[in-house]
């Protein structure tokens, strides 16, 4: 029976098909998604959640530590003197022994205070590199998204130079079976058109990865199926932004890329670590009570009353002297952390700088791209046009068609592109100045 059970569901589970879920999506509910779903994000929440549990820790130092401890002894042989000629048996068979020990540092040379102040810029780092993550995979996201559409677009591109160069290869066909087209025409045509096929495969392919990703990306199941809500048209992500100039975006960047602010609370950390192995040269102070019960019997049957109970309060200075040179190597490693975060710092305010540079200018120039593809677009579609209508009349040749053809199937594509890449470097210039919360906040 169990057998046929097993055998059952395994036939139903690879015969009947898997439920799917249909997604729509448009980009405010992509970056929604992104901001609850994307893995990245939750690793370093966790990230950040670890480093808040660490902060507690640092505060812990500062309260006593208690202890228990129950201890039972059978003694299998008790020592024995001899005084006088006379031996004596020292001890008792048993011994039971509860105590209770609480010890409170009371000065540990400023380490307890350093590991906070530490770890609290640790966590304020973290904070700030969680939300780079959030902008970086928003960033990724709203890109794999806009490239669904632009694969969507050049698909459907690839499929009409598909039936442009089909219905001209028909119209070719005709002519040379009446004897006004020639065997170079004819073969014109047919290359024309074969060449079509291999770009409209690739542009599908590429069109079904496309919607992949952005599965991958948003942790969604790679069965389900998405619905794209938006089209190919130019978003203003930039607003008043627009009418900044590049010295005032670099400003915004120093202000408020978290990746600078990430950078500088590590920096402030490795600095107060210097203190932190300064401490480890002063004297520690601490205090101690111990409160215990004994028993000692040659029987194992102890009663409470059996117990003899003490207290002590003990006061315990301890200062290290030497160790071997190991604290002076501790505080000289802890001043290299420091210069080297010094060093990444410096770097990091390079890598902004050079990145608003960039992408201010790549926006520039998509702007002025734009305009231009868009006309030439308009311009090779109406040469297309032309060129069909003389063809067909006979005051053209079938290469001018086949340019004609070219040129148009070259430009939308580039048109496409251009649409796609002043979408998507918005986004890049607002991520770079700090800025890209700013479309969901």
């Amino acid at each position: 029976m169990i057998r046929f059970t097993l055998i059952f569901l395994i036939i139903t589970s690879t015969i009947l098909p898997q439920q799917k879920n249909i997604i729509y999506l448009s980009w405010n509910e992509v970056i929604d998604k992104t901001l609850s779903d994307n893995l990245s994000i939750k690793s370093k929440q966790l990230d950040y959640d670890a480093q808040n549990l660490e902060v507690w820790r640092a505060y812990s130092n500062f309260l006593p530590t208690v202890n228990y401890q129950g201890i039972g002894s059978y003694n299998i042989e008790l020592p024995t003197i001899v005084f006088m000629g006379q031996k004596f048996t020292m001890g008792t068979k048993y011994v039971f022994q509860h105590s209770i020990d609480a010890t409170l540092p009371i000065f540990t040379g400023g380490s307890r205070f350093f590991n906070v102040k530490v770890q609290n810029l640790l966590k304020k780092s973290l904070s700030e590199e969680l939300k780079g993550k959030e902008e970086d995979a928003v960033l990724q996201t709203l890109q794999a998204y806009y490239g669904i559409i632009l694969a969507e677009e050049l698909s459907k591109s690839s499929k009409e130079a598909v039936e442009v160069a089909e219905s001209n290869l028909r119209q070719v066909e005709f002519f040379y079976e009446e004897g006004s087209a020639t065997q170079l025409d004819l073969q014109r045509a047919q290359a024309q058109y074969y060449s079509t096929l291999p770009l409209s495969e690739s542009a599908e392919s590429n069109r079904i990865l496309s919607y992949q990703t952005l599965k991958m990306l948003l942790d969604i199941d790679l069965a389900d199926s998405l619905v794209v809500m938006d089209s190919l048209s130019t978003k203003d992500f930039l607003s008043e932004i627009k009418s900044l100039g590049l010295d005032e975006l670099k400003m915004s960047s120093f202000e408020n890329r978290s990746e600078l602010k990430a950078i500088n609370y590590k920096f402030d950390a490795t600095d107060e670590s210097e203190y932190f192995s300064i401490a480890s040269f002063l004297p520690t102070i601490s205090l101690s009570a111990n409160l215990q019960h004994q028993a000692f019997s040659d029987e194992n049957n102890i009663q409470w009353k059996d117990f003899v109970r003490s207290k002590t309060v003990t006061l315990i200075a301890s200062w290290p002297l030497f160790e071997g040179g190991r604290r002076f190597i501790d505080y000289q490693l802890a001043q290299i952390r420091t210069d080297q975060m010094r060093l990444l710092k410096h770097q990091t305010e390079v890598q902004l700088n050079v990145e608003v540079e960039q992408n201010y200018f790549k926006y520039s120039e998509a702007v002025k791209n734009l305009k231009s593809l868009k006309e030439a677009m308009n311009q090779s579609k109406e040469s297309l046009r032309l060129s069909n209508l003389l063809y067909a009349e006979g005051m053209s040749t079938q290469l001018d068609v086949l340019n004609a053809q070219l040129l148009y199937n070259n430009s939308r594509v580039q048109y496409l592109q251009g649409i796609y890449n002043y979408n998507i470097i918005q986004l890049q210039l607002l991520k770079s100045i700090g800025k890209l919360n700013t479309i969901w906040n």
